[in-house]
């Protein structure tokens, strides 16, 4: 039996998460989360979308992405296949590194968008992996919490800096920062 098609229009936003297959590490050292982003940013070149948040788990990741004018099936099918392939060749894994396909979510008002965004900057800590959002490392969060300690150069973070959109968040706060990490925060 075909799949259902996914709805897509342009500039439908969506909440994508992908799971390592069995539940198993899709990133095991840092040069993996940041090749993740670098393919990322080399399909979001090729194909012109937005990101405006990204939490990078090892066994899974979130992603708040809107589309322009390419299919979200499409820009996952290229990207997905690229981390594999160089995963796979990486560690000489054999067989799928996903877990069947991965979930999108669409986004249809404001009020959702901010929540999948908090969904998504708290996931660490929902994990008990750290204790505040901007303390892990392989998220946005870190963009919309800017830590007086980020002072050495960090390959990930500039990555972050050159595709993720804050600003359709910040807006929603009146460009605040501030505002946005209470809300994300529950300060």
């Amino acid at each position: 039996m075909a799949r259902k098609k996914r709805i897509w229009y342009p500039g439908a936003i969506y909440h994508v998460i992908s799971r390592g297959n069995r539940k198993g590490e899709i990133f095991r050292e840092r040069n993996d989360f940041i090749q993740f982003l670098e393919f990322l940013e080399k399909v979001r070149e090729m194909y012109s979308f937005n990101i405006h948040s990204i939490c990078l788990m090892t066994n899974h990741f979130h992603m708040l992405i809107e589309t322009q004018d390419i299919d979200l099936s499409l820009i996952m099918q290229r990207f997905l296949s690229l981390y594999a392939q160089a995963y796979n060749f990486k560690y000489n894994y054999t067989g799928h590194l996903f877990e069947s396909r991965y979930t999108a979510s669409i986004i249809e008002d404001e009020s959702y968008f901010l929540e999948v965004s908090r969904y998504i900057h708290l996931n660490p800590i929902r994990a008990n992996m750290v204790n505040e959002p901007q303390a892990y490392d392989y998220s946005s969060y870190r963009l919309f919490a800017p830590d007086e300690y980020d002072t050495e150069p960090d390959v990930f973070l500039d990555l972050l800096r050159s595709m993720i959109d804050i600003e359709k968040a910040l807006k929603m706060f009146n460009l605040n920062l501030d505002q946005y990490r209470k809300f994300v925060e529950g300060a």
